[in-house]
Formats: structure tokens, C-alpha cells, sequence
């Protein structure tokens, strides 16, 4: 059975993005050894499926479209740093979302799809963030924790959210590659 690695995501717009990559200018100085997300690649997971086999994808695809229909497009607000893990050893650095009740409702709405087509998924809380980069070892994470305290307040700007996307990630010896294989417009 051929499989591909997928997830859910929305897409968080040029104007987060640049903010993005010039804040992880900034947090690179750290010299910390991270492994840092292209500022193309980042976006906003609602699920992440992990392999499922291909003939699942039309009946997703339906579902989306079906769950997600009546949901209307929404504002998005990227601010502030943070990290997953302990203070000794961060895993994940990320950029949070301000409280926004219409991402939570596509949340639930993509969920639903998923359970609808009984396709599994990660089921961790959702915590909404953007994914900056991953820590590969705890040299320099004291000058990076302090990098993120500076800026756990900075405004990184706002989106309007138009659409969830199903995309497909290959990973590759440079990172991974990212193919759209759906778009559902929130109308």
C-alpha cells in the first residue's frame, strides 16, 4: 500500500514570514545549535497525519471541504518567542499566535474531517505556533533563552486566513519539501 507523509496546515501569509526570518536573524547570533526552519516552510499545523495511504486522499479532501464549508475567512496575529522543553533543555523554538476563537474553530472542524474519514492523526493539545527551529544540542541555549525572553513580546504581524491546505512533506537530505496537494477556501 503506497503511503504518502502528510499534514493539515494554513498558510500564514509574506507578511509574517518576513517578520519570521528576520527575527531568526536575530536569534542565530545565539550561535545555539539549532536546526532552523527555511522561513518558506513555515506555517501553521492543525494536523499532522504522518504516512496514510493514498487512496484516503479523495475521500479527505471531500470531508475538508464538507467540514470546513460555512467557516468564513479570519485574522490571524503572529507575537512573540517561546520554546518547548525544559529551561536545561529546549527542543522546539517557535513564535506564538495571539487567542484567536476562529483558528480553534477550523481546529475542530479540520478534526472532525479527519475523524469522519478515519484518518489518524496526532492528538496532542493543539497549541497553536509557528515552528522556528529545533534544538540539536544544549551548547548556547543560555544565549538563546535569553534571546527569546527579548522578544517574547514583539509583534510579528497579521494574516487573513483564506484557506486550510493538505500538504504533502518529503523529506530530503536539505530539509523537507512541501507540495500542496489541496486547498479548501474558507468562504
Amino acid at each position: 500500500m503506497e503511503t504518502i507523509r502528510a499534514f493539515i496546515a494554513v498558510d500564514i501569509g509574506d507578511g509574517i514570514r518576513g517578520k519570521l526570518d528576520e527575527l531568526q536573524r536575530k536569534l542565530k547570533m545565539s550561535h545555539a545549535n539549532v536546526r532552523w526552519v527555511k522561513p518558506q516552510n513555515i506555517h501553521l499545523t492543525l494536523a499532522f497525519l504522518g504516512d496514510i495511504p493514498i487512496q484516503k486522499l479523495p475521500p479527505l479532501k471531500t470531508a475538508l471541504d464538507e467540514n470546513i464549508h460555512g467557516l468564513g475567512p479570519f485574522e490571524l496575529e503572529a507575537e512573540g518567542t517561546g520554546y518547548f522543553g525544559r529551561p536545561n533543555r529546549p527542543r522546539v523554538i517557535w513564535a506564538g499566535i495571539v487567542d484567536c476563537p476562529p483558528l480553534m474553530e477550523l481546529y475542530r472542524k479540520t478534526i472532525g474531517a479527519l475523524q469522519a474519514t478515519q484518518i489518524g492523526f496526532d492528538d496532542k493539545p493543539f497549541s497553536p505556533h509557528l515552528t522556528l527551529g529545533r534544538v540539536k544540542a544544549p551548547n548556547h541555549t543560555d544565549s538563546l533563552l535569553a534571546k527569546l525572553e527579548k522578544y517574547k513580546n514583539e509583534p510579528l504581524g497579521q494574516n487573513r486566513i483564506n484557506a486550510v491546505q493538505l500538504i504533502q512533506s518529503q523529506l530530503k537530505p536539505r530539509g523537507a519539501e512541501y507540495t500542496v496537494l489541496h486547498r479548501t477556501t474558507l468562504l
